[in-house]
């Protein structure tokens, strides 16, 4: 294999992961994730584990049409460094963490495209168990590919199955004081291959909904985040009866909630609940969420004797935020739901929906009710606005020093700019993953909302680099 061609772009390298698009969808992107590419990433991947004294590496890709041809390439690549490759096949990102611990492999790569459109794919990598890696690796790795140094030696690659221990750990680990009957949706997705079973093995009366896997997601795609995407689960949870709709996003480590009425609950309500009984077992404990989740979220958790800690959007910064604050649970907004308090601490949208079914099925009333007793806000869905990976950056640090200059010490920018008013909020922040810009907003009133929101819109268009029309409102 000659090496001397490939030339990656730069925007693959995010702040934890790495993202693009394949040549089959996009001919212009032979830079991004084409077959040589990932060669040429395997080689570097493999560099880095070695200088960190790793000889061993777990790998799992999703059901996307060109996920295993991606695979085999990358894993190729890891050979020629030396490295000993545990293949682990079509699986989640949950999945994978999950067998490096049950292999006891500190190196692993997932290859995934997650809930990027179809064409995409990307890395995540670790170097620490579950702890993914974050951008001084992210740099580091880039740096080994930009050199071509790349350690050489012959490794070789084994398939390993872990899929009956991975449904094993996590159905031991919750009972369910009544039945459930549950709609499940992965939207044809990879998780189609582990959440059925998953849930009738701990006792749920399971509705099956695009639980065949199929990459071309004939019915809808697999991500609990988009509005369009619900629809059929209330549809089938009214229909049903059903006490709770459950749906998950292609690499299975984002849960979508809804309750029996049919309404989308979103995950950082579904943290407020999760947390309660964990903050019963574990007093005064810090919970860690993102800038993304609902101030009640936090007035929650102070409430049942908590301590909230707001951080940065993204599973790796959570993860690691989770581990330095010792907290037993965590999460974001857009589905990631961490739990330490019971389990091994990784997002895993299967475990986090047996986790709240456990709950639910421990009282005597409906999601509806439980939520009731909480503060009450209304906010807006995940807002975006097209920005291109190359500028998003730039043009977010420009939008932070102008919010700083107009609303003082109201901006909290560990992330963006989140900025709070009297009676709600608003946050733009770069999105780690495509080319755009995420909004939210939140109020005590619906009125409220709107009003931060449009003062929002009309600051933001000082940027001609930001799209003018923003989607998914």
């Amino acid at each position: 294999m000659s090496l001397d061609a490939v030339q990656l772009k730069p925007t693959l390298f995010r702040e934890y992961d790495l993202r693009g698009r394949v040549p089959d969808y996009f001919p212009d992107a032979q830079d991004e994730l084409s077959d040589d590419g990932m060669r040429f990433l395997g080689r570097g991947y493999g560099t880095l584990a070695q200088r960190r004294g790793l000889k061993r590496v777990v790998l799992c890709h999703d059901l996307r049409h060109y996920s295993a041809r991606l695979r085999d390439c990358f894993a190729e690549g890891l050979a020629a460094t030396g490295m000993h490759v545990q293949d682990i096949g079509c699986g989640l990102s949950p999945t994978l963490y999950f067998a490096q611990i049950h292999l006891d492999s500190p190196a692993g790569v997932m290859i995934t495209a997650s809930h990027n459109p179809q064409g995409w794919s990307g890395l995540k990598m670790s170097l620490n168990y579950i702890q993914t890696m974050l951008r001084p690796d992210i740099e580091e790795l880039q740096a080994i590919c930009a050199s071509r140094e790349f350690t050489t030696g012959e490794g070789h690659i084994e398939s390993v199955d872990v899929r009956q221990a991975y449904l094993d750990d996590m159905t031991s680990r919750v009972k369910l004081e009544r039945p459930l009957k549950i709609v499940l949706d992965p939207g044809n997705g990879t998780a189609a291959l582990f959440c059925v079973e998953a849930f009738e093995r701990a006792g749920v009366d399971v509705v099956p909904l695009f639980c065949d896997p199929d990459p071309d997601f004939p019915n809808h795609f697999p991500n609990p985040s988009e509005v369009a995407a619900r629809a059929a689960v209330r549809e089938a949870v009214v229909r049903e009866g059903a006490d709770l709709g459950f749906s998950f996003d292609g690499d299975g480590d984002r849960l979508g909630v809804q309750d029996h009425t049919g309404a989308f609950i979103n995950a950082d309500r579904v943290l407020m609940l999760l947390t309660r009984p964990v903050l019963a077992r574990h007093a005064g404990a810090p919970v860690v969420f993102d800038v993304k989740c609902t101030q009640a979220l936090a007035e929650d958790v102070e409430a049942h004797g908590g301590r909230p800690v707001m951080w940065k959007t993204g599973h790796s910064y959570i993860k690691s935020k989770m581990v330095e604050e010792d907290a037993p649970i965590a999460g974001e907004r857009s589905g990631h739901l961490f739990i330490r308090d019971g389990f091994h601490g990784y997002d895993d949208g299967i475990f986090a929906g047996l986790r709240l079914a456990e709950y639910l099925a421990s009282q005597d009333r409906s999601l509806v009710e439980l939520l009731a007793d909480a503060p009450q806000y209304v906010t807006s869905p995940e807002i975006n606005a097209d920005c291109p990976d190359e500028v998003k950056y730039d043009v977010m640090e420009r939008v932070v020093a102008d919010f700083r200059e107009a609303y003082g010490d109201r901006v909290n920018d560990i992330n963006g700019a989140r900025v709070s008013f009297d009676d709600g909020w608003g946050l733009v922040r770069p999105s780690s993953n495509l080319p755009e810009l995420v909004l939210v907003f939140e109020g005590r009133t619906e009125e409220v909302m709107n009003r931060i929101k449009e003062e929002f819109r009309e600051r933001l268009k000082a940027y001609p680099e930001i799209g003018a029309q923003w989607h998914n409102e």
